[in-house]
C-alpha cells in the first residue's frame, strides 16, 4: 500500500506537470495566433483608390526633386480632366507636405516659378490568376499606372513625360472591395482561373481519398 500511495502521487506529479505544460504551450500558441491575426489586420491590403494616391505622391516628390531648395512658393496648375479630378486635394497636399508653398494668385509685382501637371491616364491591370499552393487563395498580380507630362519653368522650362506604376499581389476574393465603383480607372476585368487549376484540385482530392481507403484495406487485410 505504501508503494501504491508512492506511486499514484508520482503519477499525480507527472500529470500535474504535463498539465501545466500543456497548458503554457496552449497559451503559447494562442498568444501566437494573436498576434498574427492582429498583424494581419494592420496590413491590409490598400484599395486600388490608395494605391493611386500614393502614386501621385511619387510624382509630387519627383517634382519637387528638381526644384531648387530656396524655392518655397510656386504656382500650380492642373489639368486633369474629369476622369482624374479627384487628385487635385491629394498634389496640393503633397506639395505642402515637401515644405512647398502654393499661393491662389499671383502678389502684385512679385514674379514666382509655375508648375503645370497633365494627367493623360490612370489605370489598374490584373495579372493572369494563380493559386498559393493546391488548396491555397486565388491571387493576381496587381499593375497600377499614372502617366502624363509636367512643365515646372523653376528650372528648365522643358516639357517632361511621366510614368509610375505600382506592382503588387492582391487575392481575388478581395479586389471586390479594393475597386471603387464612383470611378471606372479603379476596376479591371478579373481574368479567368486556368482551365488545368480547376480540374487539379478535384483530381488530386478523388486521388488522395482513393489512396486513403486502398491503404486502410491493405492494412487491415495484413
Amino acid at each position: 500500500m505504501i508503494h501504491s500511495a508512492d506511486i499514484n502521487s508520482v503519477m499525480l506529479n507527472k500529470f500535474f506537470s504535463i498539465s501545466r505544460l500543456s497548458c503554457g504551450k496552449y497559451f503559447f500558441l494562442l498568444t501566437i495566433l494573436i498576434l498574427i491575426n492582429s498583424l494581419s489586420v494592420f496590413s491590409q491590403t490598400k484599395t486600388n483608390l490608395e494605391v493611386f494616391y500614393s502614386l501621385t505622391d511619387s510624382l509630387v516628390h519627383k517634382i519637387v526633386s528638381e526644384i531648387p531648395a530656396n524655392e518655397n512658393q510656386f504656382l500650380l496648375n492642373l489639368n486633369l480632366g474629369e476622369s482624374y479630378s479627384l487628385f487635385e486635394n491629394q498634389i496640393r497636399t503633397s506639395f505642402r507636405k515637401y515644405g512647398k508653398e502654393i499661393p491662389a494668385h499671383l502678389p502684385n509685382d512679385l514674379y514666382i516659378p509655375h508648375v503645370n501637371i497633365v494627367f493623360e491616364k490612370a489605370g489598374v491591370e490584373y495579372g493572369e490568376m494563380f493559386k498559393d499552393g493546391w488548396f491555397g487563395s486565388h491571387y493576381v498580380q496587381r499593375y497600377e499606372t499614372i502617366s502624363g507630362n509636367y512643365l515646372q519653368s523653376s528650372s528648365e522650362s522643358i516639357k517632361k513625360e511621366f510614368e509610375i506604376t505600382h506592382l503588387d499581389t492582391v487575392k481575388v476574393e478581395e479586389i471586390k472591395n479594393l475597386e471603387n465603383d464612383s470611378f471606372p480607372f479603379t476596376k479591371d476585368t478579373i481574368p479567368s482561373e486556368p482551365f488545368l487549376s480547376g480540374f487539379a484540385e478535384p483530381l488530386i482530392a478523388i486521388g488522395t481519398a482513393a489512396a486513403a481507403v486502398v491503404l486502410f484495406f491493405t492494412i487491415r487485410s495484413k
